[in-house]
């Protein structure tokens, strides 16, 4: 599985088990339902998106932006 494909599987993962929607997320991120979509189906890398987005969807998930950039979850 590609980095793209496995930070959207986490994305959705997350998002299911907080019970959110992608709307709520998107909400929630303070971004547009379309960017959110594009991150959570691997059509966007999540590592090329702004840092803005990043951090909010990170934020919003509880999710540690390491592990959706870099794929490390310590150092």
């Amino acid at each position: 599985m590609d980095e793209t494909k496995a930070a959207a599987a986490i994305l959705r993962k997350a998002r299911k088990m907080q019970g959110l929607s992608q709307m709520e997320v998107a909400n929630q991120a303070e971004i547009n339902l379309g960017q959110y979509q594009r991150l959570e189906y691997g059509t966007r890398d999540f590592s090329a998106c702004s840092m803005k987005v990043g951090l909010s969807v990170c934020y919003v998930l509880h999710l540690d932006p390491f592990l959706l950039v870099l794929h490390k979850t310590e150092w």
